[in-house]
């Protein structure tokens, strides 16, 4: 008797954690779907002017927004790890001032703008690649961010912008320029390291600008197809599952017969 409840618990165990993995990876097709919807959506709308009045951040989160300034290039951070058809490299990160000149007295306000990908030096980690920041007023467009995709962080110390100020300890301060180089970004940490009055988003800039800078940004719905060839895989694994069970019992059951 036990030796043939083990087999039916075994397969029914099996059956029950394929057809799980098999769902979430049609549940997570379809959030990327549905991410990608909304972005075209907002693409297809016309862009939201941002100004120096504070904005909502949760209204805001996820529109096409434009912005006109002029960009602060020594507040420039560069997130580290990120990758681009396979190379090592930067998301370039700088402010944009937005309003008056802060000097005179006015209403003044800074976006931070997600501007694009570099490529790092692979020879020496700590120093930043050349970059080109365009002089003048700029306009540019976007998307409004209010959380951006982070890495794994390890732990505090391995990552600037987590709470500590991202300066404290780091040998940039000898001017090696890793204190620019950041692992974790978040807004908050950032309006305290740079001291500029910031807007509570960023803006991943989708506008082009002589600036060198790729920004062929991975769509939201990349790789939904790969997520319906997982799911396929895991429910082909429960139909065989069931299919072994049953080929298993019968044959258990003719030998008895026998």
């Amino acid at each position: 008797m036990r030796a043939s409840v083990i087999p039916t618990l075994a397969a029914v165990a099996v059956v029950a954690l394929t057809v799980s993995l098999g769902n979430w990876q049609l549940r997570r097709a379809d959030e990327k779907a549905q991410l990608q919807l909304q972005r075209d959506q907002a693409l297809a709308r016309a862009p939201l002017p941002i100004g120096t009045g504070l904005l909502d951040a949760a209204a805001t989160d996820g529109q096409r927004v434009a912005l006109e300034g002029r960009f602060d290039a020594p507040h420039t951070v560069f997130l580290d790890n990120r990758t681009r058809q396979g190379v090592a490299g930067f998301h370039v990160l700088t402010p944009m001032r937005i309003g008056a000149d802060p000097d005179s007295g006015e209403s003044v306000r800074y976006v931070l703008v997600l501007r694009g990908w570099i490529a790092r030096d692979i020879a020496e980690r700590s120093r930043l690649p050349p970059l080109r920041t365009p002089a003048g007023i700029q306009q540019i467009e976007g998307l409004a961010i209010v959380d951006l995709p982070q890495p794994i962080v390890l732990g505090a110390s391995e990552a600037h912008g987590s709470g500590a100020d991202p300066t404290a300890g780091d040998p940039a301060a000898r001017g090696d320029g890793s204190s620019r180089i950041w692992q974790h970004l978040s807004m908050s940490d950032y309006a305290r390291w740079s001291g500029l009055p910031m807007q509570p988003v960023l803006v991943r800039q989708t506008s082009e600008l002589d600036d060198g800078l790729a920004r062929d940004w991975v769509q939201p719905a990349a790789g939904v197809d790969r997520h319906h060839g997982y799911a396929v895989q895991w429910y082909a694994m429960a139909a065989v599952t069931v299919g072994l069970w049953l080929w298993l019992t019968l044959r258990t059951r003719r030998r008895l017969r026998g």
